[in-house]
């Protein structure tokens, strides 16, 4: 308000102020256009909520301001200008009047503002949120943060990438609309567009600061951050499911996007939690091996299933089991069996979600997605209760024996193993694991001595190779080999299958029926249980194909017969030889 009157009870508008404040709105300069003018030219200074010719507008919705609101309480106007400048949540509702926040919006909002305070010190803060979808995360984290931050810091540069452009390039759009508009222009006047740099992809403030929106992929060379901000690295279960993908993303973040920081910079992940493999499943690998960036790690479950939930005096949030007391000081958010935001989505909604997709075969997409934990400790597509255990095998001789091997040329820490899995099938068509080899080779020669020797040692029925690149290069090797040795196994190429889930699946309806068996305390057991159970959001699966591939194998032939157990009937040289004492003399002898 300037001599009695706020700029938004006129109905000129806003009309500049008769007195200078103690921080003037630096007037944007005036551009005239001309045949000389650059490309950009026609996306300076549009009218707020004007889309410039050329850009998408499919669905985008620009900032709103309620001045109807402002108009009508000019004090109550300028209280909440000041509380948009020093709190995020207010700043959110100043332009999404009808914005519907609960505690977990809260307590986000509290969380960014914390990660600025630690950027403005220079403390390079790591802060990883993980929630629900359409929960609010990227209103937030997104479109609202980040104007938000270069309001106070109009000279950071901040850039923004998602698992693809158009993704960015929407929440750009917005940001650089909500910066034009007068409703931001009064919070922070400071913050001013430069007329000269407003595409979508880049823009820049006359104070030197910016935003960039980018794509995993995407160069982002000469352009530094003082805030890197990540938004869902990975678009769907199936990103999540292919090595290259995620390998390909984290080598861009790493390589890339990392190096971009400004010292004391710091990086905000938004995400969902699908695999061990993808970007949040590496960050928190990375930080439990003590190598890594220490992230600050929020999990926001859809519902807390296993206990109500608290949040403790430093910030973590847990559930506590019932009958177990909460620690000292903690505040409960909600209790067991309840939704994150029962204003949006209540619990009956929530958990007819949840039938649903467990209905539908999609219990994964359940426990990443809405519960940001892929992993359970139960298990998932191979859970604990389906692990039967034998103390003594069946002797071979009353076996077949099938080995299978899924194959791998890398020599690499993060590399995947080349696993061959031995099988023995009883004569009931119960399967027990005997044994699981595990190695990284890069050399062929030495793959095919090991698959020689490994067949030789549990003298194998038949062997399984899966029919890939990697078998089509050894194949000569491996026949010259055995010609060499003189030993020549049966064995059988597998056509592959795409569908990791599919491809095991007859694994998996063999354990639920209790049919396949395992040596608890076998060397190899630990790493087999642990990769079973973190499947199909596990980063190996290399021993889960190779058991899949050797149950592919016993349904080409039949179990083997049980031995004979039944007394035989007499013959009559048996009857002969009882009569005469010994065996093979008779009356004749003599």
């Amino acid at each position: 308000m300037v001599n009695g009157v706020c700029p938004f009870c006129s109905d000129a508008g806003f009309a500049p102020p008769s007195e200078p404040l103690k921080k003037t709105r630096r007037p944007a300069r005036k551009v005239r256009l001309s045949p000389e003018t650059p490309p950009e030219s026609p996306e300076i200074a549009p009218q707020s909520g004007f889309l410039p010719l050329g850009e998408a507008t499919a669905a985008y919705e620009p900032p709103k301001f309620d001045m109807e609101a402002a108009r009508a309480n000019p004090m109550a106007e300028l209280a909440a200008r000041e509380l948009a400048r020093r709190r995020l949540l207010p700043f959110i509702r100043r332009f999404r009047p009808k914005y519907l926040a609960g505690w977990v919006h809260e307590d986000i909002c509290r969380r960014l503002e914390r990660f600025l305070k630690a950027v403005e010190r220079g403390e390079s803060p790591r802060l990883l949120l993980m929630t629900p979808p359409r929960l609010g995360k990227s209103e937030i984290g997104s479109r609202n943060f980040p104007p938000w931050v270069l309001g106070q810091h109009p000279d950071w540069e901040i850039i923004a990438a998602s698992h693809t452009a158009s993704l960015t390039l929407s929440f750009s759009r917005y940001i650089r609309d909500l910066l034009r508009d007068p409703a931001f222009q009064v919070v922070f006047p400071e913050c001013v567009l430069d007329p000269a740099s407003q595409s979508t992809e880049n823009w820049n403030l006359l104070s030197g600061g910016g935003y960039l929106a980018a794509g995993v992929g995407t160069g982002i060379t000469g352009r530094g951050a003082h805030i890197l901000l990540l938004d869902d690295l990975v678009k769907d279960k199936e990103a999540a499911a292919s090595q290259t993908i995620t390998d390909n993303t984290w080598e861009w973040y790493s390589s890339t996007a990392y190096t971009r920081l400004a010292p004391g910079g710091g990086v905000l992940g938004i995400m969902t939690w699908w695999s061990e493999a993808d970007w949040a499943g590496r960050i928190q690998a990375v930080m439990e091996s003590g190598e890594g960036d220490k992230f600050e790690v929020v999990r926001y479950p859809a519902i807390n299933e296993q206990g109500d939930e608290f949040l403790l005096t430093d910030d973590s949030i847990i559930e506590i089991l019932p009958g177990e007391l909460p620690p000292a000081g903690a505040r409960m958010t909600r209790p067991k069996g309840t939704a994150l935001h029962p204003a949006r989505y209540d619990t009956e909604a929530m958990l007819r979600i949840k039938r649903n997709l467990i209905a539908a075969g999609q219990q994964w997409v359940w426990n990443a997605l809405y519960q940001q934990n892929p992993m359970p400790e139960d298990g998932m597509f191979f859970t604990k209760d389906m692990f039967r255990y034998y103390g003594m095998p069946p002797a071979k001789s009353e076996l077949h024996v099938y080995q299978a091997w899924d194959f791998a040329i890398s020599t690499g820490k993060e590399s995947d193993y080349t696993v061959g899995v031995t099988l023995g099938q009883d004569h009931r068509d119960n399967l027990y694991v005997l044994d699981v080899r595990r190695f990284r080779f890069s050399d062929s020669l030495i793959i095919v001595d090991q698959l020689i020797e490994y067949a030789r040692e549990w003298d194998a029925t038949l062997l399984g190779f899966e029919d890939g690149q990697i078998w089509k290069t050894m194949e000569a090797q491996f026949l010259k080999r055995c010609d060499e040795l003189r030993f020549y196994p049966s064995y059988e190429v597998l056509k592959p299958l795409t569908d990791k889930m599919v491809r095991a699946s007859p694994l998996r309806g063999r354990m639920q029926l209790g049919k396949v068996y395992f040596d608890e305390k076998a060397p190899w057991f630990r790493d087999l249980f642990a990769e079973f159970t973190r499947f199909p959001a596990g980063k190996h699966d290399d021993i889960i194909d190779g058991a899949a591939w050797a149950v592919r194998l016993t349904l080409t032939r039949a179990a083997p017969r049980p031995k004979d157990t039944t007394p035989r009937i007499k013959s009559w040289k048996d009857r002969l030889s009882d009569f005469t004492g010994e065996a093979g003399v008779t009356h004749m002898s003599a």
